[in-house]
């Protein structure tokens, strides 16, 4: 294989952060707290003295506060928050183990693609940064390429050459399906793939979800459907956490809550953090209560906190676009994030949003105005659907998410 990437098992790296002004700067060090071939060891993180004497610095996450001594993963988390968020996801770390020596949480986190890692930290060691390729990010013409290789991975049946276009073509975003970051009008965009054993076209169906987001008017990166055979589509999103060549800071909600990895937190929860957090608390406690009830209208279940992102700008975490809406046919069998804290996470209802509406900063009556308009707007799901190739006959099946009680009781309520 003529990957170039980190050495197998690399015990310590530099870390840069790129600031919201477009500066990269030293941002510490991390290492692994136990000897290689260890049976779990974990990564520690430094601050560069530099870093925390810099007015333009910051905590990384949460669990991360500027301090001069060794930061860990907190008790029920599996990393820390801003390291976590860098590294692979499953998807990657398959990937990646099958073709590389890298076991431990580190190996991933510096085997992942320097080009094309989620967020604005880099990783370096003797001067060069760890995960560079031998060859430039894929085109998207290169697409069925990946895609073939993606189909013999899954089945265990991929070649050597095959095993390296799914390395060079690797991904940190989060997510299990296959996926591949590709240059896409002179910018990085995300590719994701249906796997050969779904038959719904979900990812037709995710494009469906960001269409009713937009006209509904949450904030949606730009997106693309590529038809590759009937009943089957790649969905292109455009990269947020890129403007230009510029990086820019990322954090998902796992980490800005500091979740613990099997603990449930409520949307209550979120917004909590969000008030704390975003430079525009308003603004973006009622874009995150319109993206609550979208969900709760077209049957995302797909809700976790992993899929709910924030994009650094200098006075904080402000809400990144919208990503991973997946409608699914039967809501109210899936688990999914509760409302408040003990709330119902099968079958939510949206009244309970609704009264909920004092944790957003939303009066009564703006709660009811936006879950309503949020359902008005979105009406129109199925000629929507079957504008990205999802059949009649498919479109009846999927009533049962898009056109449940939620739908009907938003319908009801006051509009100003």
């Amino acid at each position: 294989m003529t990957v170039d990437m980190a050495p197998d098992h690399l015990i310590e790296a530099n870390v840069s952060l790129v600031l919201p002004d477009g500066v990269e700067v030293p941002a510490g060090r991390v290492t692994t707290d136990g000897l290689p071939g260890s049976a779990a060891p974990g990564i520690v993180f430094r601050y560069a003295e530099s870093f925390l004497l810099d007015p333009r610095g910051y905590d990384l996450s949460p669990d991360m506060p500027r301090s001069a001594g060794p930061l860990r993963a907190w008790s029920g988390r599996e990393s820390l928050g801003a390291l976590g968020d860098a590294m692979p996801d499953s998807w990657g770390r398959r990937i990646i183990r099958a073709g590389t020596q890298a076991r431990s949480g580190l190996d991933h986190l510096l085997h992942v693609n320097d080009e094309t890692r989620q967020g604005a930290l880099r990783f370096a060691a003797k001067g060069t940064f760890l995960g560079r390729r031998t060859h430039p990010v894929a085109q998207v013409h290169d697409l069925p390429r990946i895609l073939a290789a993606a189909r013999a991975f899954e089945t265990g049946t991929e070649s050597d050459e095959e095993l390296a276009v799914l390395i060079e073509a690797g991904t940190s975003a989060g997510g299990a399906r296959p996926k591949a970051v590709v240059h896409h009008h002179d910018a990085l965009w995300m590719a994701k793939f249906a796997r050969d054993t779904e038959y719904s076209d979900p990812m037709a169906w995710e494009a469906t979800a960001l269409a009713l987001a937009r006209q509904s008017g949450v904030e949606t990166p730009a997106f693309e459907l590529e038809r590759i055979a009937e009943g089957r589509s790649i969905l292109l999103t455009k990269r947020f956490d890129r403007v230009g060549e510029q990086r820019i800071g990322y954090l998902s909600a796992h980490s800005l809550t500091t979740k613990p990895e099997d603990q449930p937190l409520s949307y209550v929860h979120l917004a909590e953090a969000v008030a704390f957090a975003s430079p525009t608390p308003r603004v973006d406690l009622a874009e995150l209560f319109r993206r609550v009830a979208l969900s709760l209208l077209i049957g995302n279940v797909d809700d976790h906190f992993r899929n709910h992102g924030f994009l650094r700008q200098h006075t904080g975490w402000k809400l990144s676009p919208v990503f991973d809406l997946e409608p699914n046919r039967r809501p109210d069998r899936v688990e999914a994030t509760p409302i408040t804290e003990g709330g119902e996470r099968y079958g939510r209802d949206i009244r309970e949003l609704r009264a909920m509406h004092d944790a957003f900063r939303l009066s009564a009556m703006a709660a009811a105005s936006i879950i309503r308009d949020t359902a008005e707007r979105t009406m129109d799901w199925r000629t929507v659907a079957i504008g990205y190739g999802i059949s009649p006959e498919a479109a009846v099946v999927a009533e049962r998410a898009f056109d449940s009680h939620n739908r009907h009781r938003a319908l009801e309520m006051p509009s100003r």
